[in-house]
Parts: C-alpha cells; structure tokens; sequence
C-alpha cells in the first residue's frame, strides 16, 4: 500500500493530521511579530561622543578620529561612516547581513576602551544597536488643554514620569524627547572672587570631580561577618555642593560658597517642537530589534491612557496626541492584504464553481487554500522570519495557485469515475497517475527561488519572505492534493458529478425538484455554470482548432507561423521594457518638508523662520496636524499629517507638488525640499553621489559643480548636500605674551570663555531617580554678540581685564558638519526625482555625462561615486539578472531529470519566453492607461517567479501527450488530444491564479505600492501564456517530430488513431493536405 492509498484508505489518520498542521499553524501565526516590512532591522552600531564646546574641526581631529582607527579594527565591518560636528561625533559601523551585532557589540566597546587618548572634556562614548528600527515607531506630543503650556515643564515630565513608564512596555527600546530645555545644576561663579583668592575655573572643576562620588572600597571580613565598604562623597543636597572646599592653607579655607552660587537651572536649548502652532514637547519612541510593532504600540498607547489621566487628576493640564504611529500604517496595510486575499480566494472558488458547477466539488478544492496557507506559518516561525506586507502578499498571491495542484487531481479522478470506477479506487488511481506531473510542476515553482539566495540588501530579504510564502504554500499544496483530495473525494463525490463534469454537452440533465435549499442552490450553480461551460467550450474548441490547424506532417510552415508569434511579441515587448526603479517608496500618511536654515541660525530664530511655513500647511483644507521639529544634526524640518480621505497616493503625491511650487516663496533657507519618506532605507526615487577627498574647500567646488549640473536634468526634482561652508564662527586667538604679563595661561582663558558662554560640565549629581549635570559658569555675564565677548572680563594680579586686551576675537566661517566615509572627508549630494522619472536611466545619464568626465580632471586621492539607491540598483539588477538566468538553467535541468530527455524540457520552456511578453505588455498597458507602475526589483521578481508558473500548463500538455504516445496512439493525434484532455485544467488552474491574484494587481490602498507591480506582472504574463501555450506548445511539439525525420526513416505502419473531433477530420483529410 503507497502513500496515497494509505492516505485516502485512512482516512481518519488524514484528517487527524491535517487538524494538527492546522492547530499548529495557528499557534504559529499568533506568535510571528508583525512589522512593515521584512529585514527592516539592519546590522548597524552607532557609537555616539559629545565634546561640550569644541567645533566640527576639533571635534574631527580630537574625537572621530582616532575612534574611527579604532572601528577599522572591528571584525565585519563593511563600511564606517561617521559625522562631526560642534560638541558631537557620531561614528556608523555598517556590518555584512545576518552578522552577530551581540558579538560586534563586545568588539566595539573593547575598541572604545583602547582609545584612550581622548581630550578629558569628552564625555563618554555612547553605543547604541541600530536596526531597521532607527527611526521612531510613534511621535506622542504633549499638548496643552488650556493653551499655557510651558515646554520646559512638559520636558521634566517626559523624562522623569512618561519615559519611565513607558520603558516598562514590552518590545520599547529607545525615547527621543524633542523639545523644552533639559535641567541641570549651575554653578555661578564670580570670576573677580575666583581671582581675589588666586583660584581659577579649573580649580572649581576638578574639586567638583573629585569630590562630588561615591567611590567603592571593597569588603571587609570581621569574623564571621562580611562589610562592603563604600566611600560616600555623592552630594545629596545643592546646600552640600556649596559646602566643598577648594583649598586650604595658612591664610584660611575657601568654600565654593565664597565664590559661587548653586542653583537648578537649564541647559542651552538644543532642540524644539511646535505642535499645530504650540510649542511643546514630543516622545518618539523606537522599538527593540524583532520587536511586534502593532503589541509595541498598543502597549504604549494603553499606559500614555493611564498617565493621561493620572496627570489630569493631578491638575497638570495636558493631552497626548499621536502624531505618527507606524503600527496603524501597518495594520491598514495588513488590513488590505488580508482583504485581497479573502477577495482572490473567492474570485477562485467562483471560477471553480463556474467550471464544475458542482458545490460538494468545489468544496473539496477550496478546502484546501485554508489548509495549505495555514501551515505556511509554521515553516516562517521555525525560520524566524515575521509577518510583514510582503510576506503576506506572497501568500495572497499563492491562493489561486494552491488550487491548480487540487483541480489536476479533482479531474482525472472524475476520468476514473467516468469508466465505472468507485470513487475511493478512482480517487487512488486518479492520483496516482498524475502526481508525478504534479511534482514536476511544484518543483519548478520552488527551484526558481533557489537562486534568490544570491540578492544580497534590503531587496535580498524581501525577496526571501515572497519565497519563503510561495514555495512553502506549492510544496504544501502538493502535500493536499496527494492526500486530503483524494481522501475527501473518495467520501464525497458520486459518479453523477463525474458524468456532469465530464459530458461533451453543456446541459444539464433534468433534475428532479429540489426539497431543500441546498438542492435550489444546487441547481442554480448548475444552470449559471452551463451557461459558462457553454462559451468555455468555444474557446475550448478555437484552440482545438488551431491545434488541428498547425499539426501534420506536411505543415512545418504552419508551426513556424504559429511560434513567430510569441517570439515577435517578446521582441516588440523587450523593446517597451521600461527603465529599472530600486523600490518602491510606499504611500504612508506623511509628508515632510525638509527645511533646512542658512548656518549659523539658532533655534529661537529657526523656529520664528518657520512660521510662515507652518501657517501656509496649517491654511490646507487637507491637512489634520502639523509638527515641527528643530533637531540640529538630526531632522529639520516639518512632518504633516494629511485627514484620512485625502491620504492616498494621489492625495500624499498633490501636495507634495503644492509645497513644491510654494518652497520658493519661504526665505531663509538653504533648501525646503517636501518628500514622502520612503518605508526603505534606499528609496526607489532618490540616489546619492559621493564626493571624497582631503581638502574641504576642493569637495565644496566639486559639489557646487556637480549639483549644478544635475539640477539641469529632467526628472530631478531636487539635489540637496550634507554639507555647508559658511557657518558662523568665532574665533578667539590668545596673545602668549600678553597673557604671561598679567599671569594668565591659555587654559584658563579658555575655560572662563566656555564658562561664559555654555558652561563648563564639571560632575553629575542626583535628584531623585534622575541623573542631572553640574556646569560651571560665570556669574551675571550674559555673552550675545561678539563685541560682549570682546569685553568679557578677566581678573588678574588683583587687576580686571578684558578678554579683547589678551585675545583676537575673529570673525569667520567654517564647516557646520564634517562627514567622513571610511575614514576619508567626503559629500554626499542626494538627488531627489520626480514620481514619473526613471530611476536606472538618470543614474547612467548621471555616470555617463557628468562623473565620468569628471574623475579624468580629479586630483590625485580624490574620487566621486555613485551611492544609495544608485549603487543598491546597479547591485541587485545585476544579481536578479543572474538569479533569473540561474532560475530558467535550474528549471530546465529539473525538466531533463524528470522526463529523461533534453528535447522535451525545451518546449516546456518554450512557455517562459511568451510569460515574459505577457508581463511587459501588462506593465506598459497599465502605465498607458495612467497608473504609474515601475518597474521596481520587487516588480522585476515577477519574472523569476513566471519562470516557475507558466510552465506548469505545457508540463500537464506534454505529460499528457507522452502518456497517450505510450498507449499507441499517432504522435499528431496524441497532441490534439492531449490538448482537448488538459484544456479545461489548464483554464481553471490559470482562472483560479488569475484572479486570485488580482485584487493585489487592482485594488489601491496603504501598502499597495509595494506589490501591485508584482501582481500586473503575475497576472498578465500568465493570462497571457495560458492562451498561447495550448497552441504553441504542440506545434513545437510537431517541430521536434520535423527535425527527428531529417535524421530518422518513420516506422511504414502508423499506430491506430483514437481521435474523434470533426475539426481534425476536416483539417487532416488527404484532399487538405494536398492542398497544403
């Protein structure tokens, strides 16, 4: 007893198992983590050092530097970029896919202890894990409810109430607070008492590190008792701070209270947030690594709920608005995925229904797309892979393809029954005498995936939840069909179903009444799909037609015609190809209007810059919430929030255009650029050119050159820099021998200047559960303007001075950022492009017109390149190019394996040329008719996964035929009647993919961008091969019979013909041969 036999035999242990698959798929669904998209938490670590005070060149030089010999050391790094800028470097380690961040993590923290030539104003180097998750999942603002907020309150709140509850959320990694002033502990100094007692900033600053600590003295053992020992200096009380002694000697003690005051105050104002025209303060909050966005972010809305409340019971007056949450993006998204499939699983038991007419059938059939798709979810958590868009799109487009398996089965079963079998032997025998097709037709749809394995980046992984979804849902559906089909065909069907579906007739037998309304539904199914069946079988009998038309031993011209025409379809489609995109952008609810000020502006002027801008967004009928946030180095800039009705692609793209044609109008700026920010890292319509080279003021020419020259490019909508000369920079230059006249070193100078102006950090004291910093700085001097910091004064030798009367103060310019890329100064130029602009021919045209000539005129060690999407596009065509060219050599050999020939194979693969034509022609219909559909890399996998679907039909043609040639009948009769057999198969298995892919193809909605060009692709290279193919597939059949008689002599006596088709008849007579 076989497989299947045992299979259909027992049939409670069928069912029994199926209900374990079924339970355990379900387990497994409820435990994936859902998240936008896949291989979304990219291996990056960031190793972040602030240096109070120092410029972007001391900062580069002092900092970044020598960290960055340190990284170089890490094992795994692929790339280091890094940014310096005033008082901060910020080092990007990027690490090769699937590397161990846990182990890099330890590598990077043992470097950073070896760097330790570090100015001793550093501050500690911060290392963060850095994933796909970077950017905040929520924006939460604080919002007044009476209208007084007071940022600065709403910023003590968030970091001492709301960010610690909030870290209490499982899956919550990281909190920005953007807005308000921090606190921290200010000690004032009085530079005349400081020189009255012959001390100096310094000495402040090092009795406050020395003092203000705990310092652990390890344990102490007395007996049979153990002590720990502890040192305690930390200051518990401002009263305390101002009690320390800076020095003692015969002439007395002197206390930080003779020449300082302590007090809390507020550090210099680093970022802002103006909330629909308030300023206020937000909480973006970024998710752990593999974290489930949608728990995440109910989690977080669930305790901002409770702490709402509790605040408003304790009279703080304030609300809590979600400005952005990824997780409702994701789950509409989700939402409308889901909803595809539903709609294409009943699209496919529709054309079932159609087709069979027959309830208890149909049934059978589509029982198993709940069976199949649900066990996928098992293989996806043994992988550790998540529930994203992508994934749950391949399984959408796997619901009418899991049926083709089912219908093969369903149909040569009624062949059994047909000949007066019962249905349990005829569900054993009809199986087993095409399951080998079968797996034939299954294999080629998972081996086309294989290698995919080869596509490395953001477009490698989502490519591998597409073939993870569909390889996994054929294999399993195979698995159905071998087992449950027959099982439950051998219970269910009866031989008047297999006479219905079979008759050459279109009419239904007359039927009894029905005493039910399952019988009235019944009977209705019956007459709707003999209606169907009857223009079914005139197509059916046109393409017989053909068949008979082209097959015959004197018509090779006839077959020549008939292959001409899908190689003369892929020739006029190749010629249409449109231009390769990298991926798409996605169409969530977010517009931001990148604004960037001219250097040198501040916040408070930054932020009344705006206003104009905010008040324009704020006047649009479309927008619901405007946000502005001012983080210098990080985003600068205003993220809008369109009212749901107007948030659709059409609606995000208009007013980008509107803020587009009124960018010009605001002044201040160096760029105001709106964008839909892409959901990738590499957005399909932006690309970068890196400029890298020693000398800034060389890198600064390149840019301006190179910018201008593409801004004159059609298609490119904007060019923006990360780099600026110009920022504003003073100077101050100590004259050495003035200063040792009046006995000041430049130490000292330099320290009453940074206590002037931001403060000196000196310790850290506690207040409460929080960790604030203590900064020196000077007593009631208030430095604005250049000229104020001429006339700061300085005590000397019982003398004042002015800082002008030892020091130039200079007025100049310099770099506001440093980037470097592997260690090297570089600029990176992104290149902004219009909706409609190809995105692979403006990169040539780019390389070709404007690089290219450029790198023969570069100085030695200079060198411009092509980044971002550019680089990532030119990387994954040329890897899909050889995954596609690998994926049609692997399917061939399998064929050959299979059918032990290497003739036959190449006329199933005849077909993958004529789905390659159906897809380009669907792809530039659609663009005709006004959609713009790129053709992006998850678009291009469409033809990789054609490769392992429209072979399918000619496999069932020509194992048929072959199957018919063995039981004696004539080779051109064996092709006429093999396509009459697997006619009807091969259009429900196509309908029932067909349409089952096609609410992804058609239905707008959030997230349709990422797979609608993938789902033209599918449905019109395989509605289209599945015309073509029972016509083409049998006169190439007749081909290779043309070319075995050149070298062999025909057998003199024919096998017997079984054909009984008037229209082979008529085409086949002598009087029509001699006429042809």
């Amino acid at each position: 007893m076989n497989f299947i036999e045992l299979a259909v035999r027992w049939r409670h242990g069928t069912f029994v198992l199926f209900c374990l698959l079924a339970l355990l798929g379900v387990f497994a669904l409820t435990s994936l983590p859902l998240e936008l998209q896949p291989g979304g938490d990219r291996p990056e670590i960031t190793v972040t050092t602030t240096y109070p005070g120092a410029g972007p060149t001391e900062v580069e030089d002092l900092i970044t530097r020598p960290l960055e010999e340190q990284m170089e050391q890490v094992l795994g790094v692929q790339e280091i970029s890094s940014s310096s800028r005033a008082g901060r470097s910020s080092i990007t380690l990027e690490f090769n896919q699937g590397a161990d961040l846990g182990d890099r993590l330890v590598d990077v923290i043992n470097r950073l202890r070896q760097a330790d030539n570090l100015p001793p104003e550093a501050n500690e180097s911060n290392v963060e894990l850095v994933g796909g998750s970077s950017s905040p999942m929520m924006w939460i603002p604080m919002v007044p409810t009476d209208g007084k907020g007071n940022p600065d309150h709403f910023r003590d709140l968030a970091e001492e109430v709301i960010v610690p509850q909030l870290r209490r959320v499982e899956g919550t990694g990281q909190f920005l607070i953007v807005g308000g002033r921090q606190r921290e502990v200010e000690v004032k100094v009085d530079p005349r008492a400081l020189a009255d007692r012959n001390l100096t900033i310094g000495d402040v600053v090092q009795s406050l590190q020395q003092n203000n600590r705990d310092i652990r003295g390890g344990p102490l053992i007395l007996g049979r008792r153990e002590y720990r020992v502890r040192t305690l200096s930390r200051s518990q009380d401002l009263s305390q701070i101002e009690g320390f002694v800076l020095r003692r000697d015969a002439s007395g003690t002197v206390y930080l209270r003779d020449v300082a005051q302590v007090q809390m105050g507020r550090k210099v104002q680093d970022s802002a947030l103006v909330f629909n025209g308030t300023p206020t303060v937000a909480i973006g909050v970024i998710r752990q690594v593999g974290a489930n966005v949608p728990l995440v972010a109910k989690g977080v809305r669930d305790t901002i709920s409770q702490l709402e409340a509790e605040l408003n019971r304790q009279g703080e007056a304030v609300r809590f608005v979600y400005n952005y949450d990824e997780s409702q993006y994701i789950e509409q998204s989700v939402f409308l995925v889901q909803g595809n499939l539903i709609s294409g699983a009943l699209l496919a038991t529709l054309v079932l229904l159609l087709f069979l007419g027959s309830l208890r059938t149909v049934a059978v059939i589509a029982l198993t797309i709940p069976t199949t798709l649900i066990t996928v979810f098992i293989v996806m958590a043994l992988l550790g892979r998540t529930l994203n868009i992508i994934s749950l799109a391949g399984l959408a487009f796997a619901v009418g393809m899991v049926v083709d398996n089912a219908i093969v089965v369903i149909e040569n079963i009624f062949t059994h029954m047909q000949r007066g079998k019962s249905a349990m032997r005829a569900a054993i025998e009809g199986t087993q005498e095409v399951w080998a097709a079968m797996l034939g037709s299954t294999l080629t749809n998972v081996v086309v995936f294989l290698p995919l394995i080869t596509v490395t980046g953001e477009a490698g992984q989502l490519f591998a939840d597409m073939a993870i979804a569909l390889s996994c849902a054929s294999l399993f559906s195979l698995f159905a069909a071998i087992t449950l089909v027959p099982m439950l065909s051998g219970l269910f069907l009866d031989q008047a179903e297999a006479q219905r579906m079979l008759a050459t007739t279109v009419t239904s037998p007359s039927l009894p009444p029905p005493s039910n309304w399952f019988g009235r539904v019944q009977q209705a199914v019956y007459r709707t799909s003999d209606t169907f069946r009857y223009f079914q079988t005139k197509l059916e009998d046109f393409l017989a037609t053909t068949v008979s038309w082209s097959i015959g031993r004197k018509r090779i011209g006839r077959r020549l015609l008939i292959l001409g025409i899908p190689v003369g379809l892929l020739v006029v489609s190749l010629g249409l190809l449109p231009p390769a995109d990298y991926l798409p952008e996605g169409n969530r609810n977010l517009v931001v209007l990148r604004a960037e000020p001219i250097p040198g502006t501040s916040i408070p002027e930054a932020i009344q810059q705006s206003q104009p801008i905010q008040d324009f967004l704020r006047s649009q009928p479309e927008v619901d919430r405007v946000m502005y946030v001012d983080r210098p180095g990080a985003l600068r800039g205003i993220a809008t929030i369109l009212k749901p009705e107007f948030a659709t692609t059409q609606g995000l793209t208009d007013m980008v255009d509107r803020l587009r044609a009124k960018a010009s109008d605001f002044a201040g700026y160096r760029f105001v650029i709106p964008t839909r920010l892409s959901i990738f890292r590499d957005p399909g319509k932006e690309f970068e050119v890196d400029i890298v080279g020693a000398d800034l003021e060389q890198l600064n020419n390149l840019e301006r050159e190179i910018t201008g020259k593409l801004r004159e490019f059609p298609g490119v909508r904007s060019v923006r820099s990360n780099f600026v000369m110009g920022a504003g920079e003073i100077q101050v230059i100590p004259y050495r021998e003035r200063l040792a006249e009046v006995g000041l070193s430049e130490a000292e100078v330099g320290s009453l200047v940074e206590a002037a102006l931001g403060g000196r950090l000196a310790s850290d004291y506690i207040d409460g559960k929080e960790k604030l910093d203590v900064s020196v700085e000077l007593k009631n001097t208030a430095v604005t303007t250049p000229e104020q910091l001429r006339q700061l004064p300085l005590f000397a030798r019982g003398q004042q001075i002015q800082l002008g009367d030892v020091a130039e103060v200079r007025e100049t310019t310099g770099p506001d950022v440093i980037n470097h890329v592997d260690l090297e100064r570089a600029v990176s130029l992104t290149v902004s492009l219009a909706p409609e602009a190809p995105l692979g021919t403006l990169v040539q045209q780019t390389e070709d017109e404007i690089l290219a000539p450029l790198r023969s005129q570069l100085p030695a060690g200079y060198r411009i390149e092509l980044a971002g999407s550019a680089d990532q596009l030119a990387q994954t065509v040329s890897q899909l190019s050889h995954a596609f060219v690998l994926s049609v050599l692997v399917t061939y050999l399998l064929l050959v394996a299979l059918y032990r020939s290497f003739l036959y194979p190449l006329v199933i693969m005849a077909t993958v040329p004529m789905g390659i034509s159906g897809a380009l022609l669907s792809l530039v219909l659609v663009n005709l008719l006004g959609w713009v559909v790129p053709l992006d890399m998850i678009t291009a996998l469409g033809f990789v996964i054609l490769t392992g679907i429209v072979v399918n039909n000619a496999i069932l043609l020509v194992d048929r035929a072959l199957q018919l040639q063995q039981e004696g009948e004539d080779y051109d009769a064996s092709l006429y009647n093999a396509t009459r057999d697997r006619l009807r198969a091969i259009f429900m298995s196509a309908g029932t993919s067909v349409l089952g892919m096609l609410p992804l193809a058609v239905v707008p909605g959030q997230g349709a961008e990422l797979y609608q060009g993938l789902g033209i692709v599918l449905t019109g290279g395989l509605a289209f091969s599945t015309i073509l193919t029972p016509t083409v597939v049998p006169a190439m059949m007749g081909l290779l019979r043309d070319a075995s008689l050149v070298t062999s002599t025909p057998k003199p006596t024919p096998p017997k013909s079984k054909i009984q088709n008037p229209a082979y008849s008529i085409f086949h007579s002598d009087e029509a041969d001699q006429k042809l």
